[in-house]
């Protein structure tokens, strides 16, 4: 058998709270995500949700949808309730490098059963 100081999956995905109103309702304050690291290789598209740096504060990752990409790749970021959002709106385009993450799913609250 082998031993791993951590499990394998967590090298390729990792376990967020999301902390705010600004992504709700879709990720209401309080969810449990998964997000899968990317390199800057990695292709993102209008629609896709990310962690990203703070351009204005870098020490500080957000979670935000990708609202446009110009042609030079900035990266336009808007959360999903406007109005509890400081997104690109606020502090201007983000680098390409500053997206560090993409949002795979929410694992909780469970989404609601339909019948």
């Amino acid at each position: 058998f082998l031993l791993y100081d951590e499990p394998p999956i967590l090298k390729s995905v990792y376990p967020l709270r999301i902390k705010g109103d600004s992504m709700s309702p879709r990720l209401p304050s309080g969810a449990l995500i998964v997000a899968r690291p990317l390199n800057l290789a990695a292709p993102l598209r209008v629609g896709d949700v990310v962690v990203a740096r703070r351009p204005d504060r870098p020490e500080l990752e957000i979670i935000k949808r990708i609202h446009a990409i110009d042609p030079a790749g900035a990266i336009f970021l808007v959360g999903d309730n406007s109005a509890a959002s400081t997104d690109s709106r606020q502090f201007g385009p983000v680098p390409r490098d500053h997206i560090v993450a993409q949002v795979r799913w929410r694992y909780w609250p469970l989404p609601p059963i339909r019948v």
